[in-house]
């Protein structure tokens, strides 16, 4: 029997990156608009997750559990995730979670330096 999955830790906001500096500008990228809001699960690392991220040369700051929506489509490497205090983060790894119910999204963050 499948565990029972609550996402109680706060909620998530999925971005992508605009260019906001004017025509002629150095680029100046934020995050746009949401296009998904979604409730999370704060998790833990495994050793497992720590070795395959440092194997690939990557760290991750914070690992989020949610609900995996068919608009978690749109949701890739190139997104940006907007937690409820502000902070902004880059998606670095997604991981499909079978083992849960409701089926889950492991999703790997790591803290942009963006304003």
């Amino acid at each position: 029997m499948k565990q029972y999955q609550t996402f109680n830790a706060g909620v998530a906001k999925f971005c992508e990156l605009v260019n906001t500096a004017e025509n002629g500008a150095q680029p100046e990228m934020a995050p746009g608009e949401p296009f998904l809001t979604l409730r999370y699960d704060l998790r833990t690392f495994g050793l497992r997750s720590m070795e395959a991220m440092a194997g690939l040369g990557q760290r991750a700051d914070r690992l989020i559990r949610v609900p995996a929506s068919g608009e978690m489509r749109k949701v890739n490497t190139q997104t940006v995730c907007v937690t409820e205090d502000g902070t902004k983060y880059h998606i670095k790894r997604l991981q499909d979670v079978t083992v849960v119910t409701p089926q889950s999204v492991d999703i790997y963050l790591e803290r942009m330096g963006l304003p």
